[in-house]
C-alpha cells in the first residue's frame, strides 16, 4: 500500500515515469478485462490507452477508498460502455448504408479477442480451453459479462465490483447467480465438465 500511495502522490505531480509504473502494474488487467467486455483486441488496445490516459487526467478524483486496481477497472468498465454505445450507432448507420448495396458488397466486422492469451503454447489443448470459455463469455449479456470477468478473471470482491459498477451487492450478488447459469447452460451445451476454469470457485460469490 505505501508503494501505491507513492506512486498516486507522483501521479498527482503530473510524473511520467509514474504514469509508466502504473501501466507496467496494471496493464494486463485493464488490457484484459478490455478485451473480455469488447471481444476485440484491437479496441481493446485502444481502451487500454485511453484507461491509462484518463487515469493520469483525473488522479486527482482517487480518493484512495478503495485499491487503485478498482478504481482503473471502474475506468475500464465505462469506457468499454462508451465504446460499446458508439459502435451500435456506427453498427445502425451502416446497417442503413449497406441495405442499399448488394448483399456481396457488405462488409463483416472482426471479433478479434486479447492477445493476453499468447503465453499460452499455440493450439495446446488450453490455450484452445481459454479461447473457447472467452467466446462463451463474450456471448453472455453485457450486464452478465461485466460481472463474470471482474469476478472471475480480475478476482474483485463483491463489494469491489459493486463500487466499480455503482451497483448495491445484493445486485452484484444476483447479477453473478444469473450469468453463472447462463454460462453453464452454454458450458454444457458445449461438453465442458469443468465449469469456469478461472480459478475461482463458483459458490465463492455467495460467501463473499
Amino acid at each position: 500500500m505505501d508503494g501505491e500511495r507513492h506512486m498516486v502522490d507522483e501521479l498527482k505531480k503530473g510524473s511520467e515515469s509514474a504514469l509508466q509504473a502504473l501501466m507496467k502494474q496494471y496493464g494486463n488487467a485493464v488490457m484484459r478485462t478490455a478485451a473480455l467486455l469488447l471481444k476485440d483486441g484491437h479496441l481493446a488496445q485502444d481502451v487500454s490507452q485511453e484507461v491509462f490516459l484518463k487515469a493520469y487526467e483525473r488522479i486527482g478524483q482517487y480518493r484512495g477508498e478503495g485499491s487503485l486496481r478498482a478504481w482503473l477497472l471502474q475506468i475500464t468498465v465505462n469506457q468499454c460502455r462508451g465504446r460499446m454505445r458508439r459502435a451500435s450507432w456506427k453498427r445502425l448507420l451502416f446497417r442503413s448504408f449497406t441495405d442499399e448495396r448488394k448483399p456481396d458488397e457488405a462488409v463483416e466486422s472482426g471479433n478479434g479477442l486479447s492477445d493476453s492469451q499468447a503465453a499460452l503454447e499455440p493450439g495446446s489443448p488450453r490455450q484452445i480451453r481459454e479461447l473457447s470459455l472467452r467466446q462463451e463469455i463474450g456471448k453472455l449479456e453485457l450486464a452478465y459479462r461485466e460481472v463474470v470477468v471482474l469476478y472471475y478473471y480480475d478476482e474483485l470482491s463483491v463489494k469491489e465490483i459493486a463500487d466499480v459498477l455503482q451497483l448495491s451487492e445484493p445486485n452484484v450478488k444476483s447479477r453473478l447467480h444469473r450469468a453463472r447459469q447462463a454460462l453453464k447452460v452454454q458450458l454444457e451445451e458445449g461438453g465442458w465438465s469443468d465449469e469456469y476454469g478461472t480459478g475461482r470457485t463458483a459458490g465463492s460469490a455467495e460467501e463473499a
